[in-house]
């Protein structure tokens, strides 16, 4: 059985790709390849060791930017490159995570009469998956609010996939990775594969008064702030050498974007996430049980990430609106979560959130269509 997997765009669109393309790798003898953008979906494929093909893909943009222009040129080429790829591969089933690079694939596997599946990590679907939506054979979603934008009868409610390595960290190892205490409660600040720049501003606010409080920090700011935030961040530590200076540079953690094994260390240490609230990052929040703050994008298309974050809201993550970010109130909510009263009774209500079955469901239906 030969299966085609598309995803790419950002990590959210990357990481549940890789989740079922490690279960049907274990489950059998199928012929995966991988097909997406050269900035998020190679170096996961590479590191995964799965079969990737480039496919370049124009974004349709709600807005005005001179990379329109150069969107319109990439459309013939990630077209050509869709035709060129599924022919010579000639897939028994296409799987579409949605986003924008799936576009042209999906559209080129409903050319040949090759079945469709797509995926829908959040509460309202893009501007993809709507239009994928009508021509897929079958659509998996993560949230049932989202069942209402498909056609009932090929939609399957699974939860989001987790990439199952995510959930065998060691926190003693995670420590001596980061340089950090294993005994020190710790935040993991997450921004998601791109950063966030709201988070980060509320992150160098909050700093000093963070270390000072006794707690230590993981930072992921994203690659394209590292550089802007590091700079913000030395500032701090030569203005306060001595005193708060030194704890920063014992106690804080900046990374600008990272891997499987650094996302894995992090959830293992971390006692409280601070979060946005994509799909993929509260549906891993959810399966390793840590008290989370979560921050959605004011902006975010059709709202989505508020819908999600009051979704998970509901299971016990406090929801922070980005109108409402301060650092005193990031800090008390933090304080809130570490109380030991509280922490154990939200870690479960956050558990109950997870659905550590998706992966296996979404696997065992592509694989039927060999037995169909």
């Amino acid at each position: 059985m030969r299966i085609l997997l598309v995803g790419g765009g950002s990590g959210g669109h990357v990481y549940p790709v890789i989740a079922i393309a490690n279960v049907l790798k274990e489950r059998g003898d199928a012929k995966l390849l991988l097909l997406g953008d050269d900035k998020f979906m190679r170096p996961a494929a590479e590191e995964n060791g799965l079969q990737f093909r480039p496919v370049m893909s124009g974004k349709l943009r709600r807005y005005f930017s001179l990379l329109i222009f150069l969107d319109i040129f990439k459309f013939p080429i990630g077209l050509f490159q869709s035709l060129w790829h599924i022919f010579w591969f000639m897939p028994d089933v296409v799987f579409a995570k949605g986003g924008y690079v799936s576009v042209l694939p999906a559209l080129v596997a409903k050319l040949y009469l090759i079945p469709l599946y797509i995926h829908e990590s959040d509460s309202v679907p893009g501007l993809a998956n709507k239009f994928l939506g009508r021509l897929a054979n079958k659509i998996f979603i993560s949230f049932q609010i989202s069942a209402a934008y498909f056609d009932k009868s090929k939609t399957v409610l699974t939860g989001n996939p987790v990439r199952r390595d995510l959930l065998t960290g060691d926190r003693n190892e995670a420590a001596k990775l980061f340089s950090l205490s294993p005994d020190k409660k710790t935040v993991f600040v997450y921004g998601g594969s791109q950063g966030a720049q709201k988070i980060n501003d509320i992150v160098l606010e909050s700093l000093v008064m963070m270390v000072g409080k006794d707690l230590q920090m993981i930072h992921q700011c994203g690659s394209g702030q590292y550089e802007t935030v590091k700079k913000l961040v030395d500032k701090f530590v030569k203005e306060g050498e001595g005193g708060y200076g030194d704890a920063i540079t014992q106690h804080y953690r900046l990374e600008p974007f990272l891997d499987l094994g650094k996302v894995r260390a992090a959830y293992a240490l971390a006692d409280v996430i601070v979060s946005r609230a994509g799909a993929s990052n509260i549906f891993e929040i959810a399966a390793v049980g840590k008290p989370a703050i979560i921050i959605p994008i004011t902006a975010s298309s059709g709202n989505h990430q508020l819908n999600n974050a009051m979704a998970f809201n509901k299971h016990g993550a406090v929801m922070i609106e980005e109108e409402n970010l301060t650092p005193h109130i990031v800090l008390s909510q933090i304080e809130y979560l570490l109380k030991p009263e509280n922490y154990e009774a939200v870690s479960q209500k956050i558990k109950s959130f997870a659905t550590p079955d998706a992966t296996d469901k979404i696997a065992e239906a592509i694989l039927s269509i060999s037995k169909s």
